[in-house]
């Protein structure tokens, strides 16, 4: 069933929304929106519900849009030893999440375009595990 979030049912002057399969999908690309572009470093228990409970169900024709959206995937190259990856319904989320892990966890001051392009030429299809029978 899919879900959707909009800024504005926070009260944030912000036409931002997205569509997502799942609740855990959505509730991770809501607080990197949250973190990146209205700057909510910690989001707190309280604030991880409000959100949760802000979810509605989108409209028919948005749903459609959504539902052929592909999870898409990348793994940081910053160092060889770091694990992080981000999985993502667009190039341009997982380009977000790229830069907020680059900053946080590797020191990059500014997220540059050939950055950022590196990222898009990384991204991959994401093969959802399935679980054995």
């Amino acid at each position: 069933i899919m879900k959707e979030f909009k800024c504005s049912s926070l009260g944030l002057k912000d036409r931002w929304k997205h569509i997502a399969r799942t609740d855990d999908l959505l509730l991770d690309t809501v607080a990197l929106h949250l973190r990146e572009v209205h700057e909510m470093k910690e989001l707190s228990p309280e604030m991880l519900t409000k959100i949760r409970n802000a979810f509605t169900a989108p409209t028919a024709k948005d749903a459609a849009a959504a539902a052929d959206l592909v999870l898409r995937e990348y793994n940081c190259d910053q160092d060889p030893a770091c694990t992080w990856r981000y999985i993502a319904q667009t190039e341009d989320l997982i380009v977000e999440g790229a830069a907020a892990h680059a900053r946080e966890k590797h020191g990059v001051g500014k997220f540059t375009r050939e950055m950022e392009e590196k990222v898009k030429k990384h991204v991959h299809p994401h093969k959802e595990k399935k679980n054995a029978a």
